[in-house]
């Protein structure tokens, strides 16, 4: 019966993305109700709930790191909890679900019997364990699947406990509100932290451009390991799946925890001094701070992330390029997405499109499709689902969502030819993991910034029996329809171009991926040539290039007959034109720079050419070839840079 109740339900699995982080808006808290809309993704939905649980707040003492010392004072904030009983029967049910139904253990070391008979012998021991150690026991059981969609919460402990110094709650992420700490942190390649944002008059005096090293004279990259295996409970957003987004998530947390430390060690960005700040100042500060881990781009307001708000777009200031941020598939993001998407491509003449994902809280990837529809030109297959086969063996898998159900219908009449630059980071999740990874199959997207999440994963909601509790995991993974059999959960999604927020740039209130993303578009893009004359040629040509050999540049001549163009390519009257192609390569025909990949006019044409690749990197001396394709005419020639 399992059997065929789980085949059932996964032929269905791809109706799951229109409800993922999606909660009943009747969630009882006691004798309260959740007070949040059940369209917001449940990661936000968690930091707007309000903080109102009476913890035993228990001042620590400085230096009080042992984990002996962390388990009085969790034992003590809390107080016992439910019976023993009842906690065991929370323990098995999730623990059970994970063994038999977890689809993600593939790229994953975890020994799950050990660890499941280790937590029970305490659970189950004579003196039981307090509320706070059973969720901190829950909590260290979803860790260590890493697996973003995969947790097990006590609401009351993980949920509606204030932050408040010496309150035991280790906070992972920091994306949303960080109004607890007034500022917002990412990680920098030392595992220092860079302050890319603040709240007027700082209680500390940040400012953007500082860098966080950690607390009492400890850097936060060996704190959060220390109190990591404190088994401090856990509050805060999400951990990665990939090993760098899972130490992202992790370290770019450090601001968040000031609760648990007396100094914060600080590197002033405008004088260099290390100075060793006291935490009190932070309490009780108010002011309401959202962390993306982007910058302020001009001309392109950031979505009302509070407001349900989750798509915005606009033009960059000072240039053609058409800017859309995405941070969540909910609600009407989909409508909103096309709206942006048709926009920029039909009423603004754009030189390319920047499709900002860094922070993307999910929800439902198939609000994507119609956007995706304009920008493709072709039908893409992308991934497929699979699920557990065996609930007695953790890798074994059967395809459980048909992978045409995730294909792109690109429409080949509103292809978008110009450039795309992607960006991601960590905090791109689930279906931000999903989307990302489907531009990758646009011809002309190049990926800037860093991993995602890496939670290419469906979820599905966890019955405890207990209304304080609350439970999700993963029941299905994705796999790349070019490579079945290997499952993307836990992979790093690669990046064409890593980078990441600088000080110099956060300082002055550059966006560094922004920049690197404009850099690249820039070296692609080329003016749509115009005719150096009026006569219209009557026939083809490509003229040798001139100089040859040349260094550093070189000019290239062809002409355009009238009656080119077939009937409808892209609004081209036929005998009006053709759509023209110049590319150049090297000996191995490898492409190295595309000059012209536009609708041209007939005419005759005239334009320079720098000896640069499509990155805009100098060329060494050899042969190359360019070759222009226009209508049914195609014609290559040889050319020589020499340095």
């Amino acid at each position: 019966m399992k059997t065929l109740s789980k085949l059932c339900r996964s032929f269905m699995i791809y109706l799951f993305f229109s409800l993922l982080f999606m909660y009943s808006p009747g969630i009882v808290f006691g004798q309260s109700s959740l007070p949040v809309d059940d369209e917001i993704p449940i990661f936000l939905q968690k930091q707007l709930v309000p903080k109102n649980f009476k913890a035993n707040h228990i001042k620590k003492k400085p230096g009080l790191y042992s984990r002996s010392d962390w388990a009085a004072i969790i034992d003590s904030t809390w107080g016992p909890g439910l019976p023993t009983n009842e906690k065991l029967a929370i323990f098995n049910t999730f623990c059970d679900a994970i063994d038999q139904d977890f689809a993600c253990f593939q790229d994953l070391d975890v020994n799950w019997d050990s660890l499941r008979s280790v937590y029970y012998e305490e659970i189950s021991s004579l003196n039981g364990v307090s509320r706070g150690r059973f969720a901190a026991i829950m909590n260290y059981l979803s860790l260590a699947l890493k697996e973003a969609h995969t947790n097990c919460e006590d609401k009351i402990v993980n949920w509606t406990t204030p932050l408040a110094p010496g309150i035991p709650l280790l906070v992972v992420g920091g994306w949303g509100v960080n109004t607890h700490f007034g500022a917002c942190l990412t990680p920098r390649p030392d595992s220092s932290l860079l302050v890319y944002k603040t709240i007027d008059g700082h209680p500390l005096g940040l400012v953007q451009g500082d860098v966080v090293l950690g607390y009492d004279n400890v850097p936060w990259k060996i704190l959060y390991k220390q109190l990591l295996a404190a088994q401090l409970p856990i509050a805060g957003w999400w951990w990665g799946c990939s090993q760098s987004a899972y130490e992202h998530s992790w370290l770019m947390s450090a601001g968040m925890n000031w609760h648990l430390f007396d100094t914060l060690d600080v590197v002033k960005y405008y004088t260099g001094d290390t100075l060793h700040l006291p935490t009190a100042p932070l309490a009780g500060q108010t002011t309401s701070i959202l962390g993306t881990e982007q910058m302020d781009i001009p001309g392109v307001p950031k979505p009302n992330l509070l407001a349900q708000d989750y798509v915005n777009w606009g033009i960059v200031s000072g240039t053609q390029i058409g800017y859309i941020y995405v941070m969540g598939w909910t609600g009407n993001a989909g409508d909103e997405f096309l709206q942006a998407v048709n926009d920029l491509m039909f009423n603004h003449e754009t030189s390319g499109l920047i499709i900002d994902f860094r922070l993307n809280y999910g929800g439902n990837m198939f609000l994507s499709n119609p956007a995706l529809e304009l920008l493709f030109n072709t039908t893409v297959e992308t991934i497929g689902f699979a699920c557990r086969a065996d609930p007695n063996n953790h890798l074994a898998m059967f395809v459980c969502a048909a992978p045409s159900f995730y294909n792109i219908n690109g429409n080949p009449s509103t292809y978008y030819d110009k450039p795309v630059a992607v960006l991601t980071g960590p905090g791109a999740v689930s279906s931000g993991d999903q989307v990302a990874l489907r531009m990758k199959f646009h011809p002309r997207a190049r990926i800037f910034g860093k991993s995602t999440t890496a939670a290419f994963n469906a979820p599905t909601i966890l019955d405890l029996g207990n209304s304080d509790w609350t439970s999700r995991y993963a029941d299905a993974d994705a796999f790349l329809v070019s490579n079945p059999g290997h499952y993307l959960t836990h992979d790093e999604f690669v990046v064409d171009e890593e980078v990441w927020l600088t000080p110099d740039d956060v300082a002055q209130g550059y966006d560094t991926v922004v920049k690197a993303a404009i850099a690249w578009m820039d070296s692609q893009i080329t003016s749509i040539p115009q005719p150096v004359t009026a006569e219209v040629p009557a026939s083809y040509r490509l003229y040798q290039n001139y100089p040859n050999p040349f260094n550093p540049s070189t000019h290239i001549k062809f002409r355009l007959p009238a009656g080119a163009s077939q009937a409808g390519i892209a609004g081209f009257p036929k005998g009006a034109g053709a759509f023209v192609e110049l590319k150049v390569y090297d000996v191995s025909g490898r492409e190295v720079a595309t000059l012209v990949s536009e609708n041209l006019a007939p005419g005759e044409y005239r334009l320079q050419w720098d000896g640069k690749d499509a990155f805009g990197n100098p060329l060494s001396s050899g042969v190359y070839f360019y070759r222009l394709r226009a209508g049914s005419f195609t014609q290559t020639r040889k050319m020589i840079l020499m340095k």
